[in-house]
């Protein structure tokens, strides 16, 4: 029997790799959301080397590749960088100047992807969900990104209840939810899955004086988190979440 694994798992909202450690900074580099910038590719870089300690990272507003990035890849370039074999996006705004995206890089074998647009008003909100496979038993890792407005976030939940409902394995939900571990939004994908929140009321928003816990781990029963917080890594408007979840060997009891 395979022994049981212990991950180290990271989401994070990086803000398209625009430097914001306080809030003047971050008015001051809005233009860089339409246009490209030499600062970018710096904080792509230091980003880049802070997530090579982790298994597994959940990246949410990263750009696939547009002109406001130099028409780089920001998910390639940082599993390039931080030495991640395996990496995969999705696109959730397809436009010239600014392609919105999420991404998932893992140092384990991803054995298939699927893309899902969320409903909402406005479109360009997506979950991306991820198959691994860990001693013979699949794993799925989902990643997403709700919208601002609460009725969109409710309807965005319920679907995302619905799509990991019938998943059929065990499953690390992560993301930028822009709502409160004790949310409806939260409550809704709690009551349809069965995934429980590995941390709560952990502050990620914003970076520079975290007030709000909008970024969330939900994991299935059987998945054991030794350790859910948040570092103190200023380069995002967001700052970085991260959980120590142990997989249990296939046909262990977890503790």
């Amino acid at each position: 029997m395979s022994a049981s694994r212990t991950l180290r798992i990271l989401s994070y909202n990086t803000h398209v790799c625009i430097r914001a450690s306080n809030q003047s900074e971050s008015w001051k580099n809005i233009w860089q959301h339409v246009l490209p910038s030499q600062g970018k590719i710096a904080t792509l870089e230091k980003i880049s080397r802070f997530i090579r300690s982790f298994d597994m990272v959940g990246l949410q507003e990263s750009d696939a590749g547009s002109l406001r990035s130099n028409f780089m890849n920001q998910t390639k370039y940082m599993a390039r960088l931080g030495g991640f074999e395996f990496w995969a996006d999705q696109v959730n705004r397809d436009w010239i100047f600014a392609r919105h995206s999420m991404g998932f890089l893992s140092r384990y074998k991803i054995d298939s992807v699927s893309r899902h647009q969320l409903p909402g008003k406005i479109p360009g909100r997506g979950l991306m969900i991820a198959r691994l496979a860990f001693g013979g038993e699949p794993l799925a890792f989902a990643v997403s990104h709700l919208s601002l407005g609460p009725r969109d976030r409710i309807r965005q939940a319920n679907y995302i209840g619905d799509l990991i409902r019938d998943i059929g394995c065990k499953t690390i939900l992560m993301g930028d939810f822009n709502c409160g571990s004790d949310s409806r939004e939260i409550a809704a994908i709690v009551k349809k899955t069965g995934l429980r929140p590995a941390g709560i009321n952990i502050p990620t928003y914003p970076s520079w004086r975290p007030q709000r816990d909008i970024d969330h781990f939900l994991v299935s029963d059987g998945i054991i988190i030794k350790k859910a917080h948040v570092f103190d890594f200023t380069m995002s408007d967001h700052l970085p979440l991260a959980i120590e979840a142990v997989i249990p060997a296939k046909g262990a009891i977890a503790a």
